[in-house]
């Protein structure tokens, strides 16, 4: 994943941290990316609190005690683009494990500023071709449907983006979901053709909208529009998130929150509704709105035909 960015991206910078629990390595001052990590992370033996330990049992409904021992280890990344109209990527893959009971998670998921519908489309057909692949039918739907679920912010009734796949953490020791969840795992933990392996190849389901945005002029509207959007990420990250909930302690902050944006906006009520017609009204649509993007296939007129027309309206478009 990391030669394959750098691929992308020759201009980055890259800092390797390694840490006692993994190594994360980021990016930083990219032509395309401002900011990213990729990441792994190892815990052995670690020892539970009685707050973490009453969040699993809640969770799962499993009876975890205070003070168990667990193990986990994840791979995780984000990719947060220099132009306002390349959308961000995040990922992971993750086990976790308490005695016997070991739980495995992860997904792949878009957050556009602006919301076009082609790229939607491409995104969540590559998604659905990978999971048709790799499980058995319905994977892709109830995938979409678990990262929707996560997504969401209550106190804002949106998404944070327009999704993608994630498997909710499952036990393969729990008989009534062990058969189904196999294939999904496998798919993203497998190597050669996994989910989060396509996540950067050139032909997969994003390097393509990196490269057929990345050299598109933008305003300074749409960037200040963009440091809006990052600013439901954050809240997102902060208010919801589980694993930043999980990890988060005087000696992880920092590794923890490395996978924030390296700027963001608060507005008081300024990204809450958008002028009717505008580009930002309609991301905002869709963000409250989840769309089934594959029965859709894009739909609708093309990008260059929206981006000329809803210009005026949004009040400041193109330069």
């Amino acid at each position: 994943m990391i030669s394959a960015a750098k691929a992308a991206d020759p201009a980055a910078v890259w800092t390797v941290d390694c840490h006692s629990r993994g190594k994360a390595v980021i990016l930083e001052e990219g032509d395309v990316w401002e900011k990213g990590c990729i990441s792994v992370t190892q815990i052995d033996e670690g020892e539970l609190s009685a707050v973490r330990a009453a969040t699993i049992s809640g969770r799962t409904g499993a009876r975890i005690e205070a003070g168990a021992r667990y193990s986990a280890c994840a791979l995780s990344f984000v990719l947060h683009a220099r132009s306002p109209l390349v959308p961000t990527l995040r990922g992971d893959a993750r086990v976790f494990v308490v005695g016997e009971r070991e739980w495995y998670g992860g997904g792949l998921d878009l957050t556009p500023s602006y919301v076009e519908e082609e790229d939607c489309a491409y995104f969540h057909a590559s998604l659905a071709a990978l999971c048709g692949r790799h499980g058995p039918e319905g994977t892709y739907e109830a995938m979409k449907a678990s990262c929707d679920d996560y997504f969401f912010l209550p106190c804002r009734q949106e998404h944070r983006g327009i999704g993608g796949d994630r498997l909710a953490p499952f036990s393969p020791r729990d008989p009534s979901r062990a058969a189904a969840a196999a294939a999904p795992v496998i798919s993203f933990l497998s190597g050669r053709g996994d989910l989060l392996a396509s996540a950067l190849d050139p032909t997969g389901p994003y390097l393509p909208l990196v490269e057929r945005r990345r050299s598109l002029p933008h305003s300074e509207a749409e960037k200040a529009w963009q440091l809006l959007r990052r600013g439901r990420y954050i809240e997102f990250n902060l208010l919801y998130d589980r694993g930043v909930k999980f990890g988060l302690s005087p000696d992880s902050v920092e590794r923890v929150l490395v996978s924030s944006p390296p700027l963001v906006a608060f507005r008081y009520k300024a990204s809450a509704e958008q002028p009717e017609g505008s580009r930002e009204a309609a991301t905002l649509d869709v963000l409250r709105h989840p769309r089934d993007w594959v029965a859709a296939g894009g739909g609708g007129a093309s990008s260059a035909s929206r981006e000329g027309d809803s210009a005026a309206a949004a009040g400041g478009g193109r330069e």
